[in-house]
Protein backbone atom coordinates (compact mmCIF):
# COMPACT_ATOMS: atom_id res chain seq x y z
CA UNK A 1 0.00 0.00 0.00
CA UNK A 2 1.60 3.30 -1.17
CA UNK A 3 2.27 5.88 2.31
CA UNK A 4 0.91 9.06 2.23
CA UNK A 5 2.66 12.09 3.46
CA UNK A 6 1.18 11.13 7.10
CA UNK A 7 1.87 7.50 7.00
CA UNK A 8 5.71 8.92 6.46
CA UNK A 9 5.38 11.83 9.55
CA UNK A 10 3.62 9.28 11.61
CA UNK A 11 6.35 6.36 11.13
CA UNK A 12 9.32 8.91 11.36
CA UNK A 13 8.47 9.95 14.69
CA UNK A 14 10.66 8.78 17.18
CA UNK A 15 8.78 7.56 19.78
CA UNK A 16 7.41 4.26 21.26
CA UNK A 17 4.12 3.40 20.38
CA UNK A 18 0.73 2.16 22.14
CA UNK A 19 -2.07 0.35 20.26
CA UNK A 20 -5.81 0.92 21.44
CA UNK A 21 -8.11 -0.79 20.41
CA UNK A 22 -12.10 0.10 20.72
CA UNK A 23 -14.39 -2.08 18.31
CA UNK A 24 -17.62 -1.86 17.94
CA UNK A 25 -19.74 1.19 16.47
CA UNK A 26 -18.38 3.86 14.27
CA UNK A 27 -15.14 4.87 16.06
CA UNK A 28 -12.63 7.30 14.69
CA UNK A 29 -11.12 10.36 14.78
CA UNK A 30 -14.97 11.89 14.12
CA UNK A 31 -16.88 10.66 16.26
CA UNK A 32 -20.68 10.84 15.13
CA UNK A 33 -22.78 13.00 17.36
CA UNK A 34 -25.76 12.85 15.58
CA UNK A 35 -26.57 9.39 17.39
CA UNK A 36 -24.57 6.61 15.72
CA UNK A 37 -25.57 3.13 17.08
CA UNK A 38 -23.08 2.14 19.73
CA UNK A 39 -21.03 5.48 19.48
CA UNK A 40 -20.55 8.15 22.53
CA UNK A 41 -18.93 7.97 25.80
CA UNK A 42 -16.44 5.03 25.09
CA UNK A 43 -14.98 6.71 21.59
CA UNK A 44 -14.73 10.51 23.42
CA UNK A 45 -12.77 8.09 26.47
CA UNK A 46 -10.85 6.92 24.08
CA UNK A 47 -9.29 9.54 21.80
CA UNK A 48 -8.74 11.60 24.67
CA UNK A 49 -6.84 9.25 26.29
CA UNK A 50 -5.18 8.99 22.91
CA UNK A 51 -3.92 12.90 23.51
CA UNK A 52 -3.09 12.45 26.39
CA UNK A 53 -1.10 9.81 26.31
CA UNK A 54 0.42 11.59 23.11
CA UNK A 55 1.59 14.20 25.24
CA UNK A 56 3.04 11.71 27.75
CA UNK A 57 5.69 11.54 24.69
CA UNK A 58 3.86 8.35 22.74
CA UNK A 59 2.37 7.77 19.00
CA UNK A 60 -0.87 5.50 19.21
CA UNK A 61 -2.31 3.57 16.83
CA UNK A 62 -6.15 2.82 17.58
CA UNK A 63 -7.67 -0.06 15.61
CA UNK A 64 -11.21 -0.30 15.64
CA UNK A 65 -13.88 -2.40 13.12
CA UNK A 66 -13.81 -1.28 9.42
CA UNK A 67 -15.08 -2.57 6.00
CA UNK A 68 -18.70 -1.24 6.36
CA UNK A 69 -19.48 2.33 5.31
CA UNK A 70 -18.81 5.35 7.90
CA UNK A 71 -22.36 6.54 9.58
CA UNK A 72 -24.64 7.99 6.88
CA UNK A 73 -22.23 7.73 4.02
CA UNK A 74 -21.23 5.38 1.24
CA UNK A 75 -17.63 5.74 1.84
CA UNK A 76 -16.03 2.70 3.15
CA UNK A 77 -14.11 2.53 6.29
CA UNK A 78 -10.74 1.35 5.78
CA UNK A 79 -6.92 2.27 5.55
CA UNK A 80 -6.14 4.46 8.12
CA UNK A 81 -6.57 8.07 9.47
CA UNK A 82 -5.16 10.45 11.90
CA UNK A 83 -6.19 12.37 14.87
CA UNK A 84 -3.40 13.61 15.11
CA UNK A 85 0.33 13.49 13.46
CA UNK A 86 1.08 11.19 16.55
CA UNK A 87 -2.45 9.29 16.84
CA UNK A 88 -3.61 7.36 13.96
CA UNK A 89 -7.05 4.99 13.39
CA UNK A 90 -6.10 1.54 11.49
CA UNK A 91 -9.64 0.09 10.39
CA UNK A 92 -9.89 -3.45 10.63
CA UNK A 93 -12.16 -5.58 8.19
CA UNK A 94 -14.24 -8.84 9.87
CA UNK A 95 -17.66 -9.82 9.83
CA UNK A 96 -18.83 -8.13 6.21
CA UNK A 97 -19.49 -4.58 4.55
CA UNK A 98 -22.46 -4.34 6.82
CA UNK A 99 -22.77 -2.86 10.17
CA UNK A 100 -22.33 -5.25 13.12
CA UNK A 101 -24.40 -3.84 17.06
CA UNK A 102 -22.41 -4.45 20.07
CA UNK A 103 -24.03 -7.52 21.16
CA UNK A 104 -23.63 -9.45 17.51
CA UNK A 105 -19.88 -8.19 17.20
CA UNK A 106 -18.53 -11.95 18.35
CA UNK A 107 -19.23 -12.99 14.83
CA UNK A 108 -16.66 -10.53 12.98
CA UNK A 109 -14.08 -11.44 15.93
CA UNK A 110 -12.27 -14.36 14.40
CA UNK A 111 -11.73 -12.70 10.98
CA UNK A 112 -10.74 -8.90 12.69
CA UNK A 113 -8.03 -11.19 14.08
CA UNK A 114 -6.32 -12.57 12.11
CA UNK A 115 -6.21 -9.73 9.88
CA UNK A 116 -4.66 -7.74 13.24
CA UNK A 117 -2.27 -10.34 13.25
CA UNK A 118 -0.89 -10.45 10.15
CA UNK A 119 -0.88 -6.46 10.01
CA UNK A 120 1.27 -6.28 13.67
CA UNK A 121 3.85 -8.92 12.06
CA UNK A 122 3.97 -6.31 8.75
CA UNK A 123 4.41 -3.34 11.21
CA UNK A 124 7.29 -5.58 13.21
CA UNK A 125 9.28 -6.46 9.93
CA UNK A 126 8.96 -2.57 9.31
CA UNK A 127 10.26 -2.01 12.46
CA UNK A 128 12.91 -4.87 12.34
CA UNK A 129 11.54 -6.35 15.53
CA UNK A 130 9.24 -9.02 17.03
CA UNK A 131 5.67 -8.68 16.85
CA UNK A 132 5.30 -8.05 20.55
CA UNK A 133 7.53 -5.41 20.99
CA UNK A 134 6.52 -3.57 18.13
CA UNK A 135 3.63 -1.61 21.10
CA UNK A 136 4.31 -0.59 24.72
CA UNK A 137 1.07 -2.38 25.82
CA UNK A 138 -1.89 -3.26 24.12
CA UNK A 139 -5.24 -1.07 25.86
CA UNK A 140 -8.88 -2.83 24.60
CA UNK A 141 -12.12 -1.13 25.79
CA UNK A 142 -15.28 -3.03 25.86
CA UNK A 143 -15.41 -7.02 26.23
CA UNK A 144 -15.24 -7.22 21.98
CA UNK A 145 -11.74 -5.28 21.84
CA UNK A 146 -10.37 -6.95 25.05
CA UNK A 147 -11.24 -10.55 22.80
CA UNK A 148 -9.52 -9.26 20.24
CA UNK A 149 -6.40 -7.37 22.63
CA UNK A 150 -5.56 -11.01 24.39
CA UNK A 151 -6.27 -13.23 21.30
CA UNK A 152 -3.48 -11.58 19.55
CA UNK A 153 -1.40 -11.53 22.85
CA UNK A 154 -1.84 -15.18 23.02
CA UNK A 155 -1.22 -15.90 19.22
CA UNK A 156 2.80 -14.06 20.36
CA UNK A 157 2.72 -16.22 23.18
CA UNK A 158 2.21 -19.39 20.40
CA UNK A 159 4.95 -18.17 18.35
CA UNK A 160 7.20 -17.60 21.23
CA UNK A 161 6.91 -21.06 22.45
CA UNK A 162 7.05 -22.51 18.45
CA UNK A 163 10.34 -20.91 18.27
CA UNK A 164 11.69 -22.17 21.65
CA UNK A 165 10.91 -25.70 21.01
CA UNK A 166 12.14 -25.66 17.47
CA UNK A 167 15.22 -24.62 18.82
CA UNK A 168 15.22 -27.56 21.48
CA UNK A 169 13.85 -30.08 19.22
CA UNK A 170 15.97 -29.32 16.18
CA UNK A 171 18.00 -32.31 14.90
CA UNK A 172 15.51 -34.68 17.16
CA UNK A 173 12.63 -34.56 15.03
CA UNK A 174 12.49 -34.23 11.33
CA UNK A 175 11.89 -31.35 9.43
CA UNK A 176 8.33 -31.92 8.56
CA UNK A 177 7.28 -32.21 12.23
CA UNK A 178 8.94 -29.52 12.92
CA UNK A 179 7.40 -27.81 9.74
CA UNK A 180 3.65 -29.04 11.41
CA UNK A 181 4.82 -27.17 15.01
CA UNK A 182 4.99 -24.46 13.17
CA UNK A 183 1.73 -24.89 11.33
CA UNK A 184 -0.22 -26.01 13.64
CA UNK A 185 0.63 -23.58 16.59
CA UNK A 186 -1.95 -21.64 17.25
CA UNK A 187 -4.77 -24.37 16.75
CA UNK A 188 -2.89 -25.97 19.66
CA UNK A 189 -2.33 -22.63 21.65
CA UNK A 190 0.95 -23.77 22.41
CA UNK A 191 1.84 -20.74 24.72
CA UNK A 192 -0.49 -22.39 27.30
CA UNK A 193 1.63 -25.57 28.11
CA UNK A 194 5.07 -25.39 26.51
CA UNK A 195 5.97 -28.44 28.77
CA UNK A 196 3.03 -30.48 27.22
CA UNK A 197 3.78 -30.07 23.76
CA UNK A 198 7.74 -30.41 24.06
CA UNK A 199 6.89 -34.32 25.35
CA UNK A 200 4.30 -34.85 22.80
CA UNK A 201 6.59 -34.22 20.08
CA UNK A 202 8.67 -36.31 21.42
CA UNK A 203 6.39 -38.98 22.17
CA UNK A 204 4.82 -39.18 18.61
CA UNK A 205 7.68 -39.53 16.75
CA UNK A 206 7.15 -41.54 13.35
CA UNK A 207 9.74 -44.11 14.62
CA UNK A 208 8.22 -44.50 18.06
CA UNK A 209 4.06 -43.69 18.07
CA UNK A 210 2.70 -47.06 17.88
CA UNK A 211 4.69 -48.33 20.84
CA UNK A 212 2.87 -49.24 24.46
CA UNK A 213 3.41 -45.94 27.08
CA UNK A 214 6.53 -47.48 29.15
CA UNK A 215 8.46 -48.70 25.57
CA UNK A 216 7.51 -44.54 24.23
CA UNK A 217 8.93 -43.51 27.65
CA UNK A 218 12.06 -45.09 26.85
CA UNK A 219 12.32 -44.35 23.19
CA UNK A 220 11.41 -40.38 23.73
CA UNK A 221 14.04 -39.85 26.97
CA UNK A 222 16.64 -42.26 24.58
CA UNK A 223 16.12 -40.08 21.51
CA UNK A 224 16.27 -36.44 23.69
CA UNK A 225 19.38 -37.31 25.43
CA UNK A 226 21.35 -38.72 22.22
CA UNK A 227 20.43 -35.71 20.28
CA UNK A 228 21.64 -33.75 22.91
CA UNK A 229 24.79 -35.57 23.80
CA UNK A 230 23.50 -36.50 27.22
CA UNK A 231 24.88 -38.80 29.58
CA UNK A 232 22.87 -42.49 30.33
CA UNK A 233 22.30 -41.16 34.62
CA UNK A 234 20.19 -37.87 32.61
CA UNK A 235 18.11 -40.18 30.37
CA UNK A 236 17.53 -41.87 33.17
CA UNK A 237 15.82 -38.84 35.22
CA UNK A 238 13.36 -38.33 32.34
CA UNK A 239 12.21 -41.85 32.76
CA UNK A 240 12.06 -41.65 36.13
CA UNK A 241 9.90 -38.45 36.01
CA UNK A 242 7.64 -39.32 33.60
CA UNK A 243 6.97 -42.81 35.23
CA UNK A 244 6.64 -41.55 38.59
CA UNK A 245 3.94 -39.45 37.17
CA UNK A 246 2.22 -42.81 35.35
CA UNK A 247 2.46 -44.46 38.81
CA UNK A 248 0.47 -41.64 40.43
CA UNK A 249 -2.30 -41.62 38.15
CA UNK A 250 -5.89 -44.05 38.89
CA UNK A 251 -6.62 -47.01 36.53
CA UNK A 252 -9.65 -45.39 35.39
CA UNK A 253 -7.36 -43.16 33.36
CA UNK A 254 -7.67 -43.87 29.88
CA UNK A 255 -3.89 -44.89 27.61
CA UNK A 256 -4.74 -41.08 25.55
CA UNK A 257 -5.04 -39.36 28.64
CA UNK A 258 -2.10 -40.97 30.53
CA UNK A 259 0.11 -40.21 27.47
CA UNK A 260 -0.84 -36.27 27.89
CA UNK A 261 0.29 -36.27 31.68
CA UNK A 262 3.43 -38.15 30.71
CA UNK A 263 4.28 -36.09 28.09
CA UNK A 264 3.50 -32.73 30.37
CA UNK A 265 6.22 -34.33 33.11
CA UNK A 266 8.59 -35.37 30.27
CA UNK A 267 8.30 -32.09 28.81
CA UNK A 268 8.79 -30.36 32.70
CA UNK A 269 11.94 -31.97 33.23
CA UNK A 270 13.62 -31.43 30.10
CA UNK A 271 13.29 -27.61 30.45
CA UNK A 272 14.44 -28.37 34.22
CA UNK A 273 17.39 -29.48 32.52
CA UNK A 274 17.60 -26.46 30.26
CA UNK A 275 17.62 -23.55 32.69
CA UNK A 276 18.76 -20.98 30.34
CA UNK A 277 16.05 -22.68 27.53
CA UNK A 278 13.18 -22.51 30.61
CA UNK A 279 14.34 -18.88 31.94
CA UNK A 280 14.44 -17.28 28.41
CA UNK A 281 10.96 -18.85 27.95
CA UNK A 282 9.17 -17.65 30.68
CA UNK A 283 10.71 -14.43 31.34
CA UNK A 284 9.93 -13.99 27.17
CA UNK A 285 6.34 -15.23 27.48
CA UNK A 286 6.01 -12.54 30.64
CA UNK A 287 7.21 -10.07 28.17
CA UNK A 288 4.73 -10.66 25.95
CA UNK A 289 2.26 -10.32 28.17
CA UNK A 290 1.44 -6.74 28.04
CA UNK A 291 -2.83 -6.84 27.09
CA UNK A 292 -4.63 -3.86 29.80
CA UNK A 293 -8.25 -3.84 29.43
CA UNK A 294 -10.65 -1.04 30.03
CA UNK A 295 -14.42 -2.76 30.25
CA UNK A 296 -16.29 0.43 30.50
CA UNK A 297 -19.23 -1.43 31.59
CA UNK A 298 -19.58 -5.23 32.70
CA UNK A 299 -22.65 -7.51 31.47
CA UNK A 300 -23.03 -8.81 34.78
CA UNK A 301 -24.11 -5.10 35.99
CA UNK A 302 -26.80 -4.78 32.68
CA UNK A 303 -28.33 -7.62 33.51
CA UNK A 304 -29.09 -6.87 37.14
CA UNK A 305 -30.20 -3.45 36.23
CA UNK A 306 -32.38 -5.34 33.82
CA UNK A 307 -33.83 -8.29 35.62
CA UNK A 308 -37.04 -7.18 35.74
CA UNK A 309 -37.42 -6.47 31.97
CA UNK A 310 -39.16 -9.25 30.15
CA UNK A 311 -37.71 -12.16 28.25
CA UNK A 312 -37.49 -10.35 24.78
CA UNK A 313 -35.83 -7.59 26.01
CA UNK A 314 -32.83 -9.51 27.90
CA UNK A 315 -32.40 -12.25 25.52
CA UNK A 316 -31.46 -9.72 22.88
CA UNK A 317 -28.55 -8.18 24.50
CA UNK A 318 -26.98 -11.34 24.85
CA UNK A 319 -25.83 -11.28 28.60
CA UNK A 320 -25.08 -14.86 29.08
CA UNK A 321 -22.59 -14.57 26.62
CA UNK A 322 -21.47 -11.40 27.21
CA UNK A 323 -20.19 -12.62 30.75
CA UNK A 324 -18.78 -15.37 29.56
CA UNK A 325 -16.17 -13.25 27.08
CA UNK A 326 -15.68 -11.26 30.29
CA UNK A 327 -14.82 -13.31 32.43
CA UNK A 328 -11.97 -15.23 29.94
CA UNK A 329 -10.44 -11.42 29.46
CA UNK A 330 -10.31 -11.32 33.65
CA UNK A 331 -8.80 -14.49 34.43
CA UNK A 332 -6.21 -13.93 31.54
CA UNK A 333 -5.32 -10.37 31.64
CA UNK A 334 -2.55 -8.69 34.03
CA UNK A 335 -3.81 -5.36 34.56
CA UNK A 336 -7.95 -4.39 34.15
CA UNK A 337 -9.30 -0.63 34.27
CA UNK A 338 -12.27 0.32 36.00
CA UNK A 339 -14.24 3.59 35.00
CA UNK A 340 -16.51 3.23 37.99
CA UNK A 341 -16.80 2.45 41.05
CA UNK A 342 -19.52 -0.23 40.63
CA UNK A 343 -17.89 -1.93 37.65
CA UNK A 344 -14.50 -2.11 40.21
CA UNK A 345 -16.80 -3.67 42.79
CA UNK A 346 -17.99 -6.10 40.31
CA UNK A 347 -14.45 -6.85 39.02
CA UNK A 348 -13.63 -7.82 42.76
CA UNK A 349 -16.78 -10.03 43.57
CA UNK A 350 -18.53 -11.35 40.49
CA UNK A 351 -15.63 -11.81 38.53
CA UNK A 352 -12.56 -12.26 41.03
CA UNK A 353 -9.98 -10.05 40.09
CA UNK A 354 -7.34 -9.12 42.36
CA UNK A 355 -7.46 -5.60 43.87
CA UNK A 356 -3.75 -4.99 42.73
CA UNK A 357 -4.79 -6.09 39.71
CA UNK A 358 -7.14 -3.23 39.02
CA UNK A 359 -6.44 0.74 39.01
CA UNK A 360 -9.34 3.07 38.55
CA UNK A 361 -9.20 5.78 35.76
CA UNK A 362 -12.76 7.17 35.53
CA UNK A 363 -13.95 9.32 32.06
CA UNK A 364 -11.97 12.43 33.37
CA UNK A 365 -13.48 16.10 32.02
CA UNK A 366 -12.23 18.02 29.60
CA UNK A 367 -12.01 21.36 31.18
CA UNK A 368 -11.74 23.73 28.10
CA UNK A 369 -15.00 22.65 26.72
CA UNK A 370 -17.10 22.14 29.80
CA UNK A 371 -17.13 25.07 31.62
CA UNK A 372 -18.96 27.96 32.85
CA UNK A 373 -19.00 30.64 30.44
CA UNK A 374 -19.47 34.53 29.38
CA UNK A 375 -22.34 36.08 28.28
CA UNK A 376 -20.28 36.69 25.84
CA UNK A 377 -19.26 33.02 24.91
CA UNK A 378 -22.65 32.48 25.01
CA UNK A 379 -24.20 34.80 22.65
CA UNK A 380 -23.39 32.44 19.25
CA UNK A 381 -25.34 29.28 21.31
CA UNK A 382 -28.44 31.47 22.55
CA UNK A 383 -28.88 32.43 18.39
CA UNK A 384 -28.81 28.42 17.48
CA UNK A 385 -31.12 27.76 20.55
CA UNK A 386 -33.61 30.56 19.38
CA UNK A 387 -33.59 29.67 15.51
CA UNK A 388 -34.40 25.55 16.84
CA UNK A 389 -37.19 27.09 19.10
CA UNK A 390 -38.49 30.40 17.91
CA UNK A 391 -38.10 31.52 21.21
CA UNK A 392 -35.69 35.01 21.15
CA UNK A 393 -32.47 34.99 22.60
CA UNK A 394 -33.57 38.01 25.02
CA UNK A 395 -36.78 35.50 26.48
CA UNK A 396 -34.06 32.61 26.71
CA UNK A 397 -31.42 34.80 28.57
CA UNK A 398 -34.10 35.28 31.31
CA UNK A 399 -35.68 32.05 30.93
CA UNK A 400 -34.70 28.15 32.79
CA UNK A 401 -33.32 25.90 30.76
CA UNK A 402 -33.57 22.23 31.46
CA UNK A 403 -31.32 20.13 29.48
CA UNK A 404 -30.44 16.53 28.23
CA UNK A 405 -27.68 15.21 25.75
CA UNK A 406 -27.38 11.58 24.70
CA UNK A 407 -27.71 9.36 21.78
CA UNK A 408 -31.44 8.77 20.92
CA UNK A 409 -31.49 5.76 22.21
CA UNK A 410 -34.50 3.53 24.64
CA UNK A 411 -32.31 3.05 27.83
CA UNK A 412 -31.73 7.06 27.56
CA UNK A 413 -35.54 7.23 28.87
CA UNK A 414 -36.00 10.47 27.01
CA UNK A 415 -39.54 9.68 27.35
CA UNK A 416 -39.45 9.96 31.27
CA UNK A 417 -37.72 13.29 30.94
CA UNK A 418 -40.76 14.74 28.71
CA UNK A 419 -43.46 13.01 31.16
CA UNK A 420 -41.67 14.55 34.21
CA UNK A 421 -41.53 17.51 32.54
CA UNK A 422 -45.38 18.07 31.30
CA UNK A 423 -45.95 17.12 35.38
CA UNK A 424 -44.26 20.78 36.33
CA UNK A 425 -44.55 22.54 33.27
CA UNK A 426 -47.85 24.65 33.89
CA UNK A 427 -46.59 25.65 37.19
CA UNK A 428 -44.32 27.95 35.72
CA UNK A 429 -43.85 30.66 33.25
CA UNK A 430 -40.31 30.69 32.29
CA UNK A 431 -39.09 26.81 32.08
CA UNK A 432 -38.42 25.76 28.59
CA UNK A 433 -36.39 21.66 28.20
CA UNK A 434 -34.08 21.22 25.48
CA UNK A 435 -33.65 17.40 24.67
CA UNK A 436 -30.43 16.65 22.56
CA UNK A 437 -29.09 13.65 20.72
CA UNK A 438 -29.60 11.73 17.24
CA UNK A 439 -29.95 10.13 14.40
CA UNK A 440 -33.55 11.08 13.75
CA UNK A 441 -34.85 7.64 13.92
CA UNK A 442 -38.08 5.95 15.04
CA UNK A 443 -37.25 6.95 18.67
CA UNK A 444 -36.81 10.79 18.07
CA UNK A 445 -39.96 10.81 15.81
CA UNK A 446 -42.07 9.04 18.60
CA UNK A 447 -40.34 11.50 21.38
CA UNK A 448 -41.83 14.20 18.80
CA UNK A 449 -45.34 12.79 18.58
CA UNK A 450 -45.23 12.55 23.03
CA UNK A 451 -44.07 16.08 22.70
CA UNK A 452 -47.21 17.11 20.44
CA UNK A 453 -49.59 14.82 22.52
CA UNK A 454 -49.12 16.89 25.38
CA UNK A 455 -50.96 20.49 24.91
CA UNK A 456 -48.85 21.87 27.75
CA UNK A 457 -45.58 21.40 26.21
CA UNK A 458 -46.71 23.27 22.71
CA UNK A 459 -43.86 25.71 22.94
CA UNK A 460 -42.23 24.33 25.56
CA UNK A 461 -40.32 21.57 25.06
CA UNK A 462 -37.89 21.07 21.63
CA UNK A 463 -35.31 17.94 20.29
CA UNK A 464 -32.49 19.45 18.90
CA UNK A 465 -31.22 16.55 17.07
CA UNK A 466 -27.30 15.96 16.84
CA UNK A 467 -25.77 19.32 18.54
CA UNK A 468 -22.95 20.65 16.80
CA UNK A 469 -19.43 20.73 18.54
CA UNK A 470 -19.20 24.55 18.58
CA UNK A 471 -21.99 24.76 21.23
CA UNK A 472 -22.31 21.39 22.83
CA UNK A 473 -20.63 22.52 25.80
CA UNK A 474 -22.21 26.14 25.94
CA UNK A 475 -25.07 24.65 26.37
CA UNK A 476 -24.52 22.63 29.04
CA UNK A 477 -23.12 26.18 30.71
CA UNK A 478 -26.23 27.83 29.56
CA UNK A 479 -28.99 25.12 31.39
CA UNK A 480 -30.39 25.94 34.73
CA UNK A 481 -30.61 21.62 35.41
CA UNK A 482 -29.29 18.81 33.58
CA UNK A 483 -31.96 16.42 33.98
CA UNK A 484 -30.80 12.49 32.81
CA UNK A 485 -33.35 9.75 33.33
CA UNK A 486 -31.00 6.87 31.77
CA UNK A 487 -31.12 3.48 32.83
CA UNK A 488 -27.75 2.04 31.11
CA UNK A 489 -24.35 3.94 32.04
CA UNK A 490 -20.92 2.76 32.47
CA UNK A 491 -20.21 6.36 34.13
CA UNK A 492 -22.98 8.91 33.24
CA UNK A 493 -20.03 11.47 31.66
CA UNK A 494 -22.81 13.90 30.60
CA UNK A 495 -23.49 14.10 34.46
CA UNK A 496 -19.94 14.58 34.76
CA UNK A 497 -19.47 17.66 32.43
CA UNK A 498 -22.93 19.24 33.86
CA UNK A 499 -21.07 19.44 36.78
CA UNK A 500 -17.89 21.31 35.35
CA UNK A 501 -20.16 23.43 34.15
CA UNK A 502 -21.97 24.11 37.56
CA UNK A 503 -24.98 23.10 36.22
CA UNK A 504 -27.06 21.25 39.03
CA UNK A 505 -28.20 17.67 38.27
CA UNK A 506 -31.32 15.58 38.88
CA UNK A 507 -30.09 11.62 38.26
CA UNK A 508 -31.48 8.14 38.07
CA UNK A 509 -30.19 6.26 40.49
CA UNK A 510 -28.41 4.03 37.94
CA UNK A 511 -25.71 7.00 36.81
CA UNK A 512 -22.60 5.62 38.32
CA UNK A 513 -20.96 9.15 38.57
CA UNK A 514 -24.43 10.58 40.77
CA UNK A 515 -24.64 7.58 42.92
CA UNK A 516 -20.22 7.90 43.72
CA UNK A 517 -18.86 11.03 43.24
CA UNK A 518 -22.00 13.62 43.87
CA UNK A 519 -24.14 12.20 45.67
CA UNK A 520 -25.19 14.96 48.35
CA UNK A 521 -25.47 17.29 45.84
CA UNK A 522 -27.38 15.85 43.17
CA UNK A 523 -31.08 15.47 43.33
CA UNK A 524 -31.38 11.29 42.65
CA UNK A 525 -34.64 9.67 41.97
CA UNK A 526 -35.60 5.84 41.64
CA UNK A 527 -34.92 4.56 37.87
CA UNK A 528 -38.30 4.65 35.73
CA UNK A 529 -40.28 6.83 38.54
CA UNK A 530 -41.65 9.80 36.90
CA UNK A 531 -43.09 11.45 39.61
CA UNK A 532 -39.74 11.18 41.97
CA UNK A 533 -38.28 12.54 38.85
CA UNK A 534 -40.42 15.71 38.59
CA UNK A 535 -40.28 16.90 42.10
CA UNK A 536 -36.23 16.35 41.72
CA UNK A 537 -36.90 19.46 38.87
CA UNK A 538 -39.15 20.88 41.29
CA UNK A 539 -36.75 20.81 44.17
CA UNK A 540 -34.19 22.80 42.66
CA UNK A 541 -36.50 25.24 40.05
CA UNK A 542 -37.69 26.29 43.91
CA UNK A 543 -34.67 26.33 46.05
CA UNK A 544 -32.58 29.24 45.07
CA UNK A 545 -29.97 28.48 48.00
CA UNK A 546 -30.09 24.57 47.51
CA UNK A 547 -29.53 25.21 43.31
CA UNK A 548 -26.56 27.69 44.19
CA UNK A 549 -24.90 25.02 47.17
CA UNK A 550 -24.94 22.29 44.66
CA UNK A 551 -23.86 24.03 41.74
CA UNK A 552 -20.67 25.32 43.35
CA UNK A 553 -20.11 21.88 45.31
CA UNK A 554 -20.19 19.79 41.59
CA UNK A 555 -17.99 22.34 40.31
CA UNK A 556 -15.44 21.38 42.92
CA UNK A 557 -15.89 17.81 42.90
CA UNK A 558 -15.37 18.00 39.24
CA UNK A 559 -12.13 18.94 39.36
CA UNK A 560 -10.97 15.74 41.07
CA UNK A 561 -11.45 14.39 37.29
CA UNK A 562 -8.20 15.12 35.55
CA UNK A 563 -7.47 13.82 32.75
CA UNK A 564 -3.46 14.84 32.51
CA UNK A 565 -2.90 13.67 36.20
CA UNK A 566 -4.61 10.03 36.05
CA UNK A 567 -2.80 9.76 32.65
CA UNK A 568 0.10 9.99 34.40
CA UNK A 569 -0.80 7.40 37.35
CA UNK A 570 -2.07 5.13 34.44
CA UNK A 571 1.41 4.84 33.20
CA UNK A 572 2.71 4.61 36.87
CA UNK A 573 0.58 2.19 37.32
CA UNK A 574 1.86 -0.11 34.08
CA UNK A 575 5.39 0.61 34.94
CA UNK A 576 4.50 -0.82 38.59
CA UNK A 577 3.27 -3.84 37.57
CA UNK A 578 6.22 -4.15 35.13
CA UNK A 579 3.75 -4.33 31.87
CA UNK A 580 6.04 -1.14 30.65
CA UNK A 581 9.76 0.49 31.24
CA UNK A 582 9.67 4.01 31.56
CA UNK A 583 13.04 4.04 32.85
Amino acid sequence: MRKTKKDIIYYLAERPEIAIITNHGYAGPLIPTGGAPDTGGQNYYVNTLARKLEQQGYKITVYTRGGFPFYESTKIRSKTEYLTDNIRYVYIPGGGETFIRKEDIAIALDEELNWLYEYINHEAEIKKCEPWEVYEFINSHYWDAGVLGLSVVERWRNDMVEKSLSQLLSGIISEKELNNLYKERHWMSLGEKPSLFLGLQLLNQESIKNHDIQLKIRAAATSWASGKGLQANEENILVDAAEEALSRLENTFEPALKELVVASALGNSILMMSPESDDSLKRNLDRIDRHVWTPHSLGEIKDYNYRNRTLDVRRDLKFCERRNHERMICHRTRAIIATSTKIAEYLWTHFRVPVNETFYFPPCIDGDTFRPYTEQELNPTYKYMSKICGISVNKLKQSKIIFETSRMDHTKRKDLLIKAFGKIVSDYDDIYLFIGGGPKNELFNTLQNQISDIPELKGRAFLTAPIPDEHIGKIFSIAHIYASASEMEGFGMSVSQSAAAGVPIVSSDLIPYSLYYSPDHTEIFPAGNSVAFAKGIKKLLDNNDLWRKNSENLQIQAKSLNWEAKTKEFLDYLESKRIINNG
